[in-house]
Order: structure tokens, then sequence, then C-alpha cells
């Protein structure tokens, strides 16, 4: 693949990118770094960009791989001189219905997306991951494995831990009622 042809992928898969950098690192700032780091390395690895081999993936798999090291580089650092922390709450776009809603229906979902993506990033990393990869990116198990270099039954296994996790925080907040 040609450098050109990474502004190719940023048109097509840009958007799913950014989403998953936004999921990832829970802060916007963050985020537009990481975003912006991945496409620069993959100009720098346009030469291992197979088209025909899901680049979007391969995308994903640099941004984990850069938010990684990002949090093991910042760990060290935390190790050698404590650093204040900043987050930042994230504002989640809300999806545009296709049925129209009462105030009270659109609050009431607002509420449980909130509850939803708490529980989710209340996650351990290990879990987290791949939750957003298999809901938010739409990949499938054996591309997850791929870009985080495990064995397809060990993202299973982390994908169900995770759901079962989700489901308890969710119960304890009353869903289901």
């Amino acid at each position: 693949m040609k450098v050109s042809e990474v502004n190719d992928l940023v048109n097509v898969h840009g958007k799913h990118i950014y989403n998953f950098c936004r999921q990832l690192t829970k802060n916007i700032e963050e985020a537009d770094e990481l975003y912006q780091d991945t496409f620069l390395k993959a100009i720098e690895l346009c030469d291992r960009i197979d088209k025909g081999n899901n680049p979007k993936s391969y995308l994903l798999s640099i941004a984990v791989k850069l938010w990684k090291n990002r949090k093991r580089k910042y760990a060290w650092r935390e190790r050698i001189v404590a650093m204040e922390s900043y987050q930042e709450e994230i504002v989640y776009d809300q999806k545009q219905c296709d049925h129209v809603q009462t105030p009270e229906d659109e609050l009431l979902e607002r509420e449980w997306q909130e509850i939803v993506t708490e529980a989710v990033g209340g996650l351990k990393e290990e879990y987290r991951i791949p939750m957003y990869l298999y809901y938010t990116a739409e990949l499938s198990l054996k591309e997850i494995s791929r870009i985080l270099l495990l064995p397809v039954g060990t993202v299973k296994s982390r994908l169900h831990k995770a759901r079962n996790e989700v489901k308890k925080y969710l119960e304890v907040k009353g869903y289901g009622r």
C-alpha cells in the first residue's frame, strides 16, 4: 500500500477508529492524540497494510498497541514522580432514533446508556478492550485475537467474563425491574 492510499483509509475507517480511541482513552484530548498517532504509524507501516486483509483491524491493532505503550510509559513515570491525573467526563453523542420518542423515553434511554457506559468503563482493561472491539468496532473473534495477540478461546473467555460483570453491575443498578 502506498502512503497516498492511507488517506483513503482515513476517509473509510477514520470515524470508527476515532470512536474506538474515545472509548479506549475516555478522554477527548487523549483520543485525538491516539487517533493522530495511529494514522501516523499507519503511514510509517503503509508497506505492511494489505487492503484485501481488513485494514480496519490492522489500524485498530495499531491503536491498541500505541495505547498500551502510553499506559506503560505513564506507569513508569508515575513510579518515578507522581503526577496529577486528569479525567474529563465524556459526553457521548446520542444515537438518533428512527421512531419518535417521548421526552421521558429519551431520558430513560440516556440514563441506561450512561449506566452501561459506566459499567463497561469500570471493567479491567483486559475485559474492556475486547468488549469495545467486539461491540463498537464490530470485529470478529478471530480479528480481535489477531489484534490483541491472544488465542480465540481467551478472547471468548474475556468477553464472557466482561458480559457477566456488566450484567451484575446492571442488576445492582436495577436493570430488569
